[in-house]
């Protein structure tokens, strides 16, 4: 649903629709405030259908993240509206007025949600509660301002939707059977050396996102370099994105237990290549003139990425599969090549808990097929 109704809201604004009054406004909020709540639903209901939280704790997060996305839109429409009033030389007067209080209460819940969710997820390492709340409320503070930012972004919103949707897909063929003791030890004894370098590249990937992300928002305050918040900003998402790299080798080694080394070093190598490109030219930020150069590299490698990926994993003959993976790459490279990494940077710190939760865990020897929840998919 979001990723269908994120579609249709291009369309209409490609189209001329939002030209209306009428049309603007449901277009407006469609992709600022239904696109990101759905795409916030089915990325919980996919982390609940996987055992990673509660039920009590995923409807808690799920209510907490929308009404913080309420809040962000609210906010961003209060800030639109203020600066027109600013061109008309009015007073800033009723929502206009309310940006800080709205940003600020927003703030407040989505950190709260974000800290929730991580306590919940660091719950699954058995550390004690004196060691996962402060780190949970340090995540949920410095990501919460980046993660409502993006998702109000209708882009980011249907990125978040496709990824919900794959994982979620991901589980309709059952999860995997028995095992021979033989066969599980030998993939536990191959594995374990992985598992610890998974632990260390997430968490210095986690230290360093965190720091990107403190850098970003306040590197102007403190920092001799950052002449000001613009460019505290670029060499923020330049720090981010330098994180980024640990993770992604984290990443390749926790899917290659499945997929094997072979099918996933290829995409992965390129999507490092990507996010190096747009580390290099964010340095130059916000100069536009030097950073498009390699902000169109960036595209390249991640339309091959994606290709690469998709070619082998498509059903087919070959020459469809290719020119279906090719299709794919290529959409991605001219709709999203330069916008979705810059905007995943602020995600690196999250999404090092969870490759840590998730490629950490020893391999289970038995694990029963079960049904998947449809409203994961369904949701997405």
């Amino acid at each position: 649903m979001a990723i269908g109704l994120g579609a249709c809201s291009w369309l209409a604004l490609l189209n001329g629709l939002g030209g209306a009054p009428w049309a603007a406004n449901v277009v407006g909020i469609v992709t600022v405030g239904v696109v990101p709540a759905l795409a916030v639903v089915a990325m919980i209901a996919v982390m609940r259908d996987r055992g990673w939280v509660t039920a009590p704790r995923a409807l808690i997060t799920i209510l907490a993240l929308v009404t913080s996305l309420a809040l962000a839109a609210l906010a961003k429409l209060s800030w639109a509206q203020g600066f027109r009033l600013a061109d008309q030389n009015l007073p800033q007067t009723g929502l206009a007025d309310a940006w800080g209080q709205l940003f600020v209460v927003a703030w407040v819940v989505g950190a709260a949600a974000i800290a929730l969710l991580v306590d919940g997820l660091l719950h699954r390492t058995r550390w004690p509660w004196f060691a996962r709340m402060p780190l949970a409320a340090l995540v949920g503070i410095l990501a919460a301002p980046a993660a409502g930012v993006a998702l109000i972004n209708p882009t980011m919103a249907v990125v978040v939707a496709g990824f919900a949707a794959l994982m979620a897909l991901s589980t309709l063929s059952g999860r995997r059977v028995r095992r021979s003791p033989a066969a599980t030890r030998t993939r536990e004894a191959r594995s374990s050396d992985d598992r610890t370098a998974v632990r260390w590249l997430t968490g210095l990937s986690a230290i360093v996102g965190m720091f990107g992300v403190a850098y970003a928002l306040t590197g102007a305050a403190w920092s001799a370099g950052a002449a000001d918040g613009t460019v505290a900003m670029g060499q923020g998402i330049t720090i981010l994105l330098a994180a980024a790299i640990p993770l992604l080798t984290a990443v390749a080694l926790t899917v290659s237990r499945r997929h094997g080394r072979a099918a996933v070093s290829g995409p992965i190598g390129l999507v490092i290549l990507e996010v190096t490109a747009v580390a290099v030219a964010y340095v130059s930020a916000p100069a536009w003139d030097d950073m498009a150069p390699w902000m169109a590299v960036s595209a390249i490698f991640g339309g091959g990425a994606v290709a690469w990926w998709a070619i082998p994993r498509i059903r087919g003959p070959l020459g469809l599969r290719v020119a279906v993976g090719v299709a794919l790459g290529v959409g991605y490279a001219v709709l999203f090549g330069t916008t979705t990494i810059p905007l995943l940077a602020f995600t690196v710190p999250v999404f090092a808990v969870v490759v840590a939760l998730v490629g950490t865990r020893s391999s289970r020897k038995l694990i029963a097929p079960t049904a998947p929840d449809p409203t994961a998919a369904l949701s997405a």
